[in-house]
């Protein structure tokens, strides 16, 4: 497939929330909630804001106007690629609601426009407040979207401001925009999105920690490597499964390092489970021959993890925060607060 490229009027500058937006005219295709997150950050960036969609009209194409932004829609999703090449963008930005036959997406990919995934466009534009927040990448469908959820209140009892969006959550531009800013960003990924960013190679992408999560999963290792390509520190996956082929072959910053999630025995630099007590032999420097407490099973069974799948849930949730170098004890301690997020 064709690789979108950066180049031609001015979108290589294009880096940060303080990059020369204005003037530039994007087209963001999809008008669901992302879509319309995508249009409205554009506009207040004051870029020259185009809107393409499939469908009837609704009330996001009225407050679009109201915005200044131009709504197009067309009457199929076969008829995309054709009216962005008749708008004749700078740029387009693909909404991560925008989910058509694939090989109707591929043509837009082909069009020889440069072509964006939305998680391209939000993460440089991450750093609204000075600097980007760390970030924490998470995929793997339903399960993932519960590990971030738990991962997110760990770190809220570790006092640390961290927001949840993307697949699943509210659209990460919203955390990015708040007016307070955000320490952490937990941000859920489809598999559809996982695609787009394998299009594209970025060298803008850096989470901090990167997870996919799904046992007995199928996924395509191929897709799964832009997950964890370019992370900077911590990459966590299943041994045996899909992810663990992935991250052997993808092209993360040198001294990131593999940290298992497993249900039972940790091997070094591995999570899990010593007959009741869940353990950490990865975030620590003598792991070769000791290992951390973290909780007891007795505990998470009480705060609702009550299955061997939800023990490992919480298992991989704790990864993410000794990841973010919380302490074993804070998240031993977060456990007895209660109303933890629905666990499935």
């Amino acid at each position: 497939m064709p690789v979108s490229s950066d180049s031609g009027s001015g979108i290589e500058l294009l880096t940060s929330w303080f990059a020369p937006w204005a003037g530039q005219k994007v087209l963001v295709v999809g008008l669901g909630e992302g879509g319309f997150a995508l249009a409205d950050t554009l506009a207040e960036l004051g870029a020259t804001t185009q809107v393409l969609f499939a469908g009837e009209d609704s009330d996001r194409s009225t407050i679009l106007g109201v915005l200044g932004v131009d709504v197009h829609s067309v009457a199929s999703e076969a008829e995309i690629a054709a009216a962005a090449l008749t708008l004749r963008p700078d740029l387009v930005v693909i909404s991560p609601d925008w989910h058509p036959d694939l090989e109707v997406e591929k043509q837009l990919w082909a069009s020889g426009l440069t072509v964006w995934s939305d998680v391209e466009f939000s993460w440089r534009v991450a750093d609204k407040h000075g600097v980007r927040p760390d970030i924490v990448l998470c995929a793997g469908g339903q399960r993932s979207l519960v590990v971030a959820d738990v991962a997110q209140k760990f770190l809220l009892h570790a006092s640390f401001k961290a927001a949840r969006g993307g697949y699943g959550a509210p659209s990460m531009l919203d955390a990015f925009r708040h007016p307070d800013g955000i320490d952490v960003a937990l941000w859920t990924l489809s598999d559809r999105q996982l695609w787009r960013m394998g299009t594209q190679e970025s060298s803008q992408r850096r989470p901090r920690v990167s997870l996919y999560f799904q046992p007995a999963e199928d996924a395509d290792p191929e897709t799964l490597q832009a997950l964890y390509s370019h992370t900077r520190e911590s990459c966590l996956y299943q041994p045996g499964t899909a992810s663990e082929t992935a991250l052997h072959e993808a092209s993360v910053v040198e001294g990131a390092r593999a940290i298992g999630i497993v249900r039972d025995t940790p091997g070094m630099s591995d999570l899990g489970r010593v007959d009741e007590v869940i353990c950490d032999r990865a975030f620590l420097p003598d792991r070769k021959d000791r290992a951390l407490e973290l909780c007891t099973v007795e505990e998470l069974v009480a705060a609702g993890f009550s299955t061997p799948e939800l023990v490992e849930v919480a298992i991989a949730a704790l990864g993410v925060g000794r990841a973010l170098d919380v302490a074993p004890e804070v998240l031993g301690g977060a456990l007895s607060l209660g109303d933890w997020p629905e666990q499935k």
